[in-house]
């Protein structure tokens, strides 16, 4: 877990800071473990399946303005990039490279199902992504290099002159940090920020995902939602079991949406498979019955399963979700549903028929399982 600064507690954390103020933490962790190098992150960006970005500062007597270019790249091209000026940044490495998802243990406090995806950015010196601002809670973990980072204490215009691809807001002086290996910048959402390579650097950003209210009200056409976002300012560290949508998140999402009591189940259903739904490129493939058969076979002989690196699993109550699916749970099956979540394996040897074979079943069928390669 982060080290938190002083004698803040993770409880204190979330009474204090998440969804309210922004947070440095000098030297929060001892290193950041595990880590990519810049010709690893290079090497993702020229992968078609890989989402990424090169971000450049374009300076000129006139002012400063930002252009970006979209993956996947040419290797000459990445080997090509002048010695400043630019960042190259990689969404969802954790999904392509499942070791990285270790990086989520530094917040256990906060549920896994919130967390989106561990984006990983290289910034030569003078690099960086503008001022701007996100609707999204971020944990910005230094590895090596430094950053100059800005954080807005007073609303910040935005500035539609400094890019046409990019949501900018005008420059700001703001509360300064110079960032090093090991430190954390938390930023709630919609806080403008601003940060600068002063050195070549990489940044680990854990990001969360909030559901727009307008997507969860879709199925809910009498209720009153707009386009604000889920928010959880109220979070609990009893919340952040791995997988599990508390009902305090679905009693917030029925307030949030002012759905009447009678339509809860509906909107824990409608939630699990919008925070669990998966983006159409890294979407795992589904096994096939005969693939299911196998699958379940060897773990009867006592084999192991993982859970796929691109799937996202939660469950609450009622249901367990698996890439934007769900299925009802049966009895019997909290306690297997809670061990899948919390080690991302299913072990054997297990029964072959029965309620927990039809649930792996169907976990395979939906994507939620590696096909072991045959032999």
């Amino acid at each position: 877990m982060l080290k938190l600064p002083g004698k803040l507690s993770a409880e204190k954390f979330l009474a204090r800071y998440w969804q309210k103020d922004h947070l440095i933490m000098p030297r929060a962790l001892e290193r950041v473990r595990p880590a990519i190098s810049r010709n690893e992150l290079g090497w993702l960006a020229t992968l078609d399946d890989v989402e990424s970005r090169l971000i450049f500062t374009e300076r000129s007597d006139s002012g400063v303005r930002y252009r970006a270019d979209m993956g996947p790249f040419d290797p000459e091209y990445l080997a090509a990039l002048p010695k400043r000026d630019w960042t190259l940044l990689v969404h969802d490495v954790e999904k392509h490279l499942p070791a990285m998802r270790k990086l989520f243990a530094h917040v256990p406090f906060i549920p896994d199902w919130r967390i989106d995806d561990l984006m990983v950015s290289f910034a030569a010196p003078g690099g960086g992504v503008g001022p701007h601002r996100d609707n999204y809670d971020v944990f910005l973990c230094q590895g090596i290099g430094v950053r100059e980072w800005h954080v807005a204490t007073d609303n910040v215009q935005d500035d539609p002159t400094a890019s046409d691809d990019l949501a900018i807001t005008a420059e700001f002086q703001g509360q300064h940090y110079d960032v090093r290996e090991g430190d954390v910048l938390y930023l709630p959402p919609g806080v403008a920020h601003w940060g600068t390579a002063r050195r070549a650097c990489i940044t680990y950003s854990i990001g969360m995902r909030a559901p727009q209210l307008s997507d969860l009200s879709r199925e809910f056409p009498d209720t009153d939602a707009n386009d604000a976002f889920y928010t959880d300012k109220d979070l609990a560290p009893v919340e952040a079991q791995p997988g599990w949508i508390s009902a305090n998140a679905i009693d917030r999402a029925v307030r949030l949406l002012g759905a009447p009591p009678s339509e809860r189940a509906a909107v824990a259903e409608t939630l699990g498979r919008y925070v669990t739904a998966t983006k159409g490129w890294i979407t795992p493939e589904g096994a096939t019955p005969d693939e299911a058969a196998a699958m379940l076979a060897g773990l009867h002989e006592g084999a192991s399963l993982a859970v796929h690196g691109m799937a996202r699993i939660a469950y609450d109550d009622r249901n367990i979700y698996v890439n934007g699916h769900h299925m009802a749970l049966s009895d019997g099956n909290d306690t297997f549903v809670r061990e899948l979540c919390a080690s991302r394996k299913v072990k054997g040897p297990l029964p072959s028929v029965g309620k927990v074979a039809e649930l792996v079943a169907w976990i395979a069928g939906s994507g939620g399982l590696a096909i072991p390669e045959m032999a």
